[in-house]
């Protein structure tokens, strides 16, 4: 079977069965005229000049989409972000033309948002070894198709036929912390799973005077294909420059463009005005922002009184402070 189909396979699984625990939505009509519903409240809360996306309206949505909020919070964060555009496109059309209120368009964007994570962007797992299931592949055996690491190789090709079988090598660097998941960072010559390197600096605070670098560099958040040039200080994003120009243009008074940004060198090394940040800093901010970035589970939102506030997903529970800056 082709990798794409069985991601597809386990997608489809996966809704299916948080449909079948969840309000069981048998069919379209039903979750379009569900959908249509809260749709409307989104729009009467524009009309009356509110933030037009709650933590309720956002859980029920999200339960049309089979999406479980105490656990996938960045398929979560994406719903909610979609719910607060489409608002605000369809209150200006509806407003100006007079038109009735349609849902197709907003469907489509989310199914193919979760299609993107699911299949298309879902991270890759280690390749473990078929003889030591608890140990890595690093070769692969061109007769069989199976895996082996250096272990396991060796004891089962050091006689017989499979002695002479011809082999190759299996690209993948692996946490030392947790060998099941892909290394995404390296300090000091050793790599680390996000996972990893949180539990080794709970083990070894000093770990953030080494110099911390992402394998495959830091990405922009708005444009994925081009590399991240600035983090933003006071929203912990990483952009490029046009896609810091796309978002910012509108906030930002004369003479303030930078005041908040750190710049990024080639090499993942921070500055601040020129001057090169010290690696503990430079480590908090980084574990703080790919921690927002990958769809923590606070989601943030505004209240009534246009104040912000902070949504746990996972617990339920709401807190005035931000969460991710204590992280």
């Amino acid at each position: 079977t082709h990798p794409m189909l069985e991601r597809f396979t386990v997608m489809y699984k996966k809704l299916r069965a948080f449909n079948e625990r969840g309000g069981k939505v048998e069919s379209t009509k039903k979750m379009e005229a569900m959908l249509f519903v809260i749709m409307n409240e989104l729009l009467n809360r524009c009309n009356r000049e509110l933030p037009p996306v709650t933590p309720e309206l956002l859980e029920r949505c999200a339960l049309l989409f089979f999406v479980n909020t105490g656990e996938d919070f960045k398929m979560t964060n994406i719903i909610k972000v979609a719910m607060a555009d489409y608002a605000e496109e369809q209150y200006d059309v509806m407003i100006t033309t007079q038109t009735k209120l349609t849902v197709q368009n907003f469907i489509d964007r989310v199914r193919k948002e979760q299609i993107r994570l699911e299949v298309f962007h879902k991270p890759d797992e280690t390749v473990m070894c078929s003889e030591y299931p608890e140990k890595p592949a690093v070769v692969k055996n061109l007769v069989t198709f199976d895996f082996y690491s250096l272990e396991g190789f060796a004891a089962t090709h050091s006689t017989g036929k499979r002695k002479f079988h011809e082999t190759a090598r299996v690209e993948q660097t692996v946490c030392s912390i947790y060998p099941r998941k892909l290394a995404t960072c390296e300090v000091d010559s050793q790599f680390y799973s996000d996972e990893g390197y949180r539990f080794v600096l709970g083990k070894h605070p000093a770990m953030r005077s080494k110099h911390l670098k992402i394998l495959g560099g830091y990405r922009c958040q708005e444009y994925a294909d081009k590399r991240a040039e600035v983090l933003t200080e006071d929203t912990l994003e990483f952009l490029s420059w046009e896609g810091y120009f796309k978002l910012f243009r509108h906030k930002q008074l004369a003479g303030g463009m930078y005041e908040y940004l750190l710049t990024i060198d080639e090499d993942g090394y921070f500055f601040r005005m020129g001057v090169k940040l010290p690696p503990e800093e430079t480590s908090r901010l980084v574990d703080k922002a790919r921690f927002l970035a990958g769809g923590g589970e606070w989601a943030s939102f505004t209240d009534d009184m246009h104040d912000a506030y902070w949504y746990n997903l996972r617990d339920k529970v709401v807190t005035k402070t931000n969460p991710y800056f204590s992280y």
